[in-house]
Formats: C-alpha cells, sequence, structure tokens
C-alpha cells in the first residue's frame, strides 16, 4: 500500500482517500469510472461521464488550525475508545444525469497545497480523457514498498497528467 496525494494505491485498487471500513463510505477509482462504496452512495459512473470533479473539505495543509483541530478530534476519539474514520472528503461531480456527492476518507491527517493541487488535476485530466488511471495500477503492482516522499509524490502526480493543462 502506497498513498501519493489523495490516492491510496495497493497492487490491485485505487481509493480517493483511504478504503472504506465496512460500511463506511469510499470512493473507488477504476480503469472505466468511479465506484461509490457505502450503504448509501453506491453507484458506478465512467469516466467520459464524470465533469467537473472536485474533492472538497480534504485536509490541506493551508492553515495550522485545522491540521490541530484534526489532531484534537482523532486523540478525543481514541481516548473515548472509538476508531476514527479520518477526515471526511467529499467528492463532487456532475453527469448527464445530474450531480454526484460522494463520501471519502482522507488517508493522512493532511496533504500539502501542491500534492493536493496536483491530485485534483490528475482527476480532471482522467475525467476529460488526457490521462487515465492505468499508470497508477502499474505503479501500484510495482510499487507496493509504502508511501514515498513528498518530492517522489509529487513528481509522480504531475508524470501521470497532474499537471496537464485543458486544451
Amino acid at each position: 500500500m502506497s498513498m501519493v496525494g489523495l490516492f491510496w494505491i495497493t497492487g490491485s485498487t485505487v481509493h480517493i482517500g483511504a478504503p472504506p471500513n465496512e460500511p463506511h463510505a469510499g470512493v473507488l477509482v477504476t480503469e472505466e469510472g468511479l465506484t461509490g462504496i457505502g450503504e448509501e452512495q453506491s453507484g458506478q459512473w465512467a469516466w467520459e461521464d464524470v465533469r467537473n470533479i472536485e474533492v472538497l473539505a480534504a485536509p490541506v495543509r493551508s492553515t495550522v488550525g485545522k491540521t490541530a483541530g484534526i489532531l484534537l478530534d482523532m486523540v478525543i476519539t481514541s481516548a473515548l475508545g472509538g476508531v476514527d474514520d479520518g477526515p471526511a472528503m467529499f467528492v463532487h461531480f456532475e453527469t448527464p444525469q445530474g450531480k454526484v456527492k460522494l463520501t471519502a476518507f482522507a488517508a493522512a491527517l493532511s496533504y500539502g497545497t501542491e500534492e493536493f493541487g496536483l491530485s485534483s488535476a490528475l482527476l480532471e485530466a482522467f475525467a476529460d480523457g488526457r490521462a487515465t488511471p492505468a499508470a497508477l495500477f502499474a505503479w501500484g503492482r510495482d510499487h507496493q514498498d509504502g508511501t514515498p516522499q513528498r518530492a517522489e509524490r509529487e513528481r509522480l502526480l504531475a508524470e501521470w497528467g497532474g499537471d496537464a493543462k485543458k486544451a
């Protein structure tokens, strides 16, 4: 398992955020599109039908207060004997049938602003056909030895299409 940007990558799966704990929500990335996981958000959407995709409420390291609040929440949850799924993120996009709103849980306490931006751009590239998730799956099969350092994660996201400009 490795985390690169917003993506949790294994040898066979890619998720936006962490894989869900049953029966909680999550978002699976496939070669064909997106799959909502969980009791209240099951469904599949082909990349060619996904437009204007964005991830909202991701814990981005833009403020110290936000990170401190996340840490405090985790400490309180642990102290009370609970298990925290991590901060909730919301994957919003449009399809010909209307707007879709999915929930995923962050796999990290916070993401760097550059890494978040590259991840968002990569999702847009999947949606408009400039890139496919194939590179993430191939990389995941060959690199199951942990999460790379920040500079390498940013390089990978850019290489996979996260820095491509819309035509």
